[in-house]
């Protein structure tokens, strides 16, 4: 049985999940952040086999390893992305060619879990609110870039229906988990744990290139234009398991189901002056993570994991193409593969260092990059460094930071009728991520 003190922690991190959507973060590991709180993303994201010293983090990824920490400790990190999105777009046929950088700046996060022991000394609760995943992207209309020129029923646009672009661009998704499970030890070096992970997302896509466009002033097809962000709940759950192999060496293996959303809706209204409500649908998908941590030295520890991330049969991120309808079916996304190591060094007492490397296969083929213009996650390396310090006998200060690579990948555009030749559309980014932690006890 939960004891009151458990009821009111659990309560007050489902609180804070609800007050936890901020701008929205730009995933890095294609849908997903590159870390979960400052110790893990200074690791590269590494921790599926445990570490006593990441509670965000390696309770995320395994949440067998919940019996690592002590009774009624707590850890809270907040960041900020600062991305470079550069879109640049072509049609041979028009003399049209331009670049556009994205307006997101700088999108902060913040993450905390906390865990507490019940009357069973074997048994350990806990509860989190994780900003696990998301994107943040607008490009503005332009009159030089093709691909965000006026769309082809807009009244501004001067080809009067023979050719547009998407117009002005954005595409803000932040989703929010929220662990709450147990995790319990074995007499022969097992670990177990499991948890229930209800979360809540915050979407907005426009234009509802998802639905089918309707007709603007010169009868040529206009895709809607979402006003604002809708919030809607899902549900999934995880379970893990950690064995300690012997003193130097321990091994984690979990598996997390889809998140199954409701599906986002929005009211909007056509030029023509029809309304209508537009909807789309977009799942967490299944992850499953098999990871390390061996010590090298009683001070430096290695950690490793390997991850699969199933987008290619989740909904939002499978299909592709135009349905007959001229929506967009899909992002196109195929099953993604993480690969994360990270080395941690207790160079004193008081201070630890940390190095990390994280790669992710890029979940999305080069030949989608077009249905992708609002969605252009394919930043598939990133490296990192971090340290933490005591700052009281029970409390530490985290702090991490992460750079993302330039990766880079064009194709071309696409219309119901196929690819069209003599054009080319090409996505470049690049990344900084900073967090600032503390893991303490109370």
């Amino acid at each position: 049985m939960m004891t009151p003190k458990a009821k009111h922690l659990t309560a007050a991190f489902i609180a804070a999940a609800l007050g936890a959507l901020v701008p929205p973060a730009l995933a890095t590991d294609g849908y997903f952040v590159q870390g979960f709180g400052a110790v893990n993303s200074s690791l590269g994201g590494a921790g599926t086999g445990g570490n006593d010293q990441d509670l965000i983090g390696s309770i995320y990824k395994n949440p067998a390893n919940a019996v690592l920490f002590a009774d009624r400790t707590a850890s809270i990190t907040f960041g900020d992305i600062v991305p470079s999105v550069t879109t640049t777009s072509s049609v041979a046929a028009l003399g049209l060619n331009g670049s556009s950088n994205s307006t997101v700046n700088g999108v902060p996060y913040v993450s905390l879990m906390t865990t507490w022991k019940g009357s069973d000394p074997d048994l350990t609760w806990f509860a989190g609110a994780v900003s696990e995943a998301g994107l943040s992207f607008h490009s503005p209309l332009s009159m030089t870039n093709p691909i965000f020129f006026p769309q082809a029923g807009a009244a501004n646009n001067p080809f009067g229906g023979l050719f547009g672009g998407f117009g002005d661009v954005r595409s803000s998704l932040y989703v929010v988990r929220i662990p709450i499970g147990l995790a319990g030890t074995t007499k022969d070096r097992w670990s177990w744990g499991v948890n229930i992970a209800p979360s809540i997302g915050r979407n907005l896509f426009t234009p509802a290139a998802f639905a089918a466009p309707g007709f603007g002033a010169n009868l040529h097809p206009v895709y809607a234009t979402v006003q604002n962000q809708d919030i809607r709940f899902g549900f999934g759950a995880q379970g893990g398991l950690r064995f300690q192999v012997d003193k130097d060496l321990s091994l984690g293996l979990s598996l997390s189901s889809p998140t199954w959303f409701q599906s986002y809706s929005w009211g909007v209204t056509d030029p023509s002056g029809a309304t209508r409500n537009v909807t789309i649908t977009f799942n967490r998908p299944l992850t499953a993570q098999l990871g390390f941590n061996y010590a090298i030295a009683d001070s430096t520890h290695l950690l490793a994991d390997v991850g699969y991330i199933a987008y290619g049969s989740t909904s939002g991120f499978d299909n592709s193409g135009f349905r007959a309808d001229g929506s967009i079916a899909g992002l196109g996304w195929q099953d993604s593969y993480t690969f994360e190591v990270g080395i941690q060094h207790q160079l004193t007492s008081g201070v630890v260092l940390r190095v990390g490397y994280n790669y992710c296969s890029d979940p999305i083929p080069a030949d989608m990059t077009f249905y992708n213009v609002g969605s252009p996650l394919h930043l598939a390396q990133h490296a990192s460094v971090g340290f933490s310090f005591n700052v009281a006998p029970h409390a530490t200060v985290d702090v991490s930071y992460t750079h993302g690579f330039s990766h880079t990948q064009s194709s071309q555009w696409y219309t119901p009728a196929g690819a069209v030749p003599g054009t080319d559309l090409t996505s470049q980014i690049s990344g900084n991520e900073f967090a600032l932690g503390t893991t303490f006890r109370f």
